[in-house]
């Protein structure tokens, strides 16, 4: 079974001094899907007791795969401490399950896989509203992306959907983790890696922060793709440091309010 993030599940932590630590996060889409959960019926979930399909069409796997080897060939078991999050979503479960197997190949041990709720709340969201709203977009040409993005009905909240407003305060919640983990993890002079496997309306808003806005041109985080943050924690001079790389871009100077919870460049 998962641990949880939201249940306390982190290395251990020493909570009496910050230490020289770099936690290094690697966000990734998951790839292209059929949203085959999206449209599952209650009776056909629970036929399938547990064991629920990937969801990612042989082009998401394909999307996945590239990128996980692209981010694996980072990774050096002597030094790293490798770390797997992802959404419960069964495209981000899916996308994990090809993070773990290309992991074993390169005989890298994971020392930690959490099912993060923070990555995906399914609890705000009435899924027939939400089903007959995608399908609807299709003959506009208008993306889903850039609906949830920018469309004023999704920023106000609403009993039938999630706004954007409350998925950056989720995603807030992750990077906050991370931020503590930073400062307080017991690394024993390692790097933490963490591979994380979500979704757009997470992680785009965390791209735009950083990189400014791209869902406008077409540009907002694809399937497949990632952001990469490294938190460096320096207790005696100035505190956390990060830095980020997105499509070949490097951004340094990126502060993060542990107050609002907010990246700031």
């Amino acid at each position: 079974m998962k641990n949880s993030l939201e249940s306390g599940s982190r290395l251990e932590s020493n909570e009496l001094e910050p230490r020289s630590n770099v936690v290094i996060a690697d966000f990734l889409r998951h790839g292209s899907t059929e949203y085959k959960q999206n449209f599952a019926t209650a009776e056909e979930i629970e036929a399938m007791g547990g064991n629920f399909p990937r969801d990612l069409s042989p082009k998401g796997e394909e999307e996945v795969r590239k990128t996980a080897k692209e981010i694996i060939a980072t990774i050096n078991p002597e030094t790293d401490i490798v770390v797997l999050w992802s959404s419960p979503a069964w495209r981000a479960q899916g996308s994990e399950e090809i993070l773990k197997e290309l992991l074993e190949e390169k005989g890298i041990s994971i020392n930690r896989d959490s099912s993060i709720g923070s990555m995906r709340n399914f609890q705000q969201r009435d899924k027939e509203y939400m089903n007959a709203l995608w399908e609807s977009l299709a003959p506009t040409g208008k993306s889903a992306e850039f609906t949830y993005a920018r469309d004023p009905e999704f920023q106000e909240k609403n009993d039938k959907f999630e706004s954007q407003p409350e998925v950056k305060r989720r995603a807030e919640r992750v990077l906050n983790a991370i931020y503590t983990l930073t400062k307080k993890a017991d690394l024993q002079g390692k790097r933490l890696r963490i591979i994380g496997a979500s979704h757009f309306e997470f992680l785009n808003p965390v791209v735009e922060d950083i990189y400014g806005p791209k869902v406008d041109t077409g540009e907002g985080i694809n399937k497949g793709e990632n952001i990469r943050l490294t938190f460096t924690n320096d207790p005696v001079n100035d505190g956390v440091k990060i830095s980020s790389d997105f499509r070949g871009e490097h951004k340094d100077g990126i502060t993060f309010d542990t107050d609002s919870r907010t990246l700031h460049v």
